[in-house]
C-alpha cells in the first residue's frame, strides 16, 4: 500500500473530533545513500511528536556510548567488555521502543498493524505509538475516554489523551502523580 493511501485510512479512522486535526507525515531522503526518513505527528499543524531511522540513530548511538561508558564496557573487541556493551545497546533499544522513538519502518509497520487490530489490542498494543494514536480513534467513545486512567502511561499518550479530552469538550481529572 502506498504511504497516502495508508495516511487516508489512517486519519479517516480518527474521531470527527480530530479528523484535519490531528495528522501522520512522513519523508523519504531518497537521495541518501539508504534512502532512510523521518515521521512526525501534528496536531492543529504543530509537530508534537518525531521519530524515523536518522532519529532513532542518533538517539541509539549517543545514549548506548554513554551507557557504555558508565558501566567502562565500551571496547566491544575485549571479550570482557563485550557482554556489558551488547547489553548497553539492548537496554537503549528497549529504553526508545518505549518512548516512541522508532526507525520509520517500524513506523510504517506499526501503521499497518494499527489498521487490522481492534480497539482493544490498539490500547494494549507493545507500541507506544499504536496507544498513542488509539487517543484520537474513533471507536474511542467519550464514556470510555472519560473513565480511563492514562496516569502510567508515557508522557506522549497523556499528552494525547488530553488534547482528545479537550477537542470532545471533556473536563479531566487531574492525573495522579507518582507518591515519593
Amino acid at each position: 500500500m502506498r504511504w497516502s493511501k495508508l495516511k487516508q485510512r489512517i486519519e479517516e479512522g480518527l474521531a470527527d473530533s480530530a479528523k484535519g486535526r490531528v495528522e501522520v507525515w512522513t519523508t523519504r531522503y531518497r537521495k541518501a545513500h539508504d534512502q532512510e526518513g523521518e515521521a512526525w505527528i501534528t496536531i492543529d499543524g504543530q509537530r508534537v511528536h518525531s521519530m524515523g531511522s536518522i532519529t532513532q540513530m542518533i538517539e541509539f548511538y549517543e545514549r548506548s556510548r554513554q551507557l557504555q561508558e558508565d558501566r567502562n564496557c565500551l571496547d566491544y573487541r575485549d571479550r570482557e567488555q563485550i557482554v556489558g556493551y551488547r547489553e548497553a545497546q539492548k537496554e537503549v533499544e528497549m529504553q526508545l521502543r518505549e518512548e516512541g522513538v522508532i526507525p520509520l519502518w517500524e513506523f510504517n509497520d506499526a501503521l499497518f498493524d494499527y489498521l487490522n487490530m481492534s480497539l482493544e489490542q490498539v490500547l494494549t498494543s507493545d507500541q507506544m505509538i499504536v496507544r498513542a494514536l488509539g487517543m484520537f480513534d474513533k471507536r474511542l467513545g467519550k464514556r470510555r475516554l472519560a473513565s480511563m486512567d492514562v496516569s502510567g502511561e508515557h508522557g506522549l499518550i497523556q499528552g494525547f489523551f488530553s488534547v482528545r479530552c479537550a477537542f470532545e469538550g471533556l473536563r479531566l481529572r487531574p492525573i495522579a502523580k507518582p507518591e515519593s
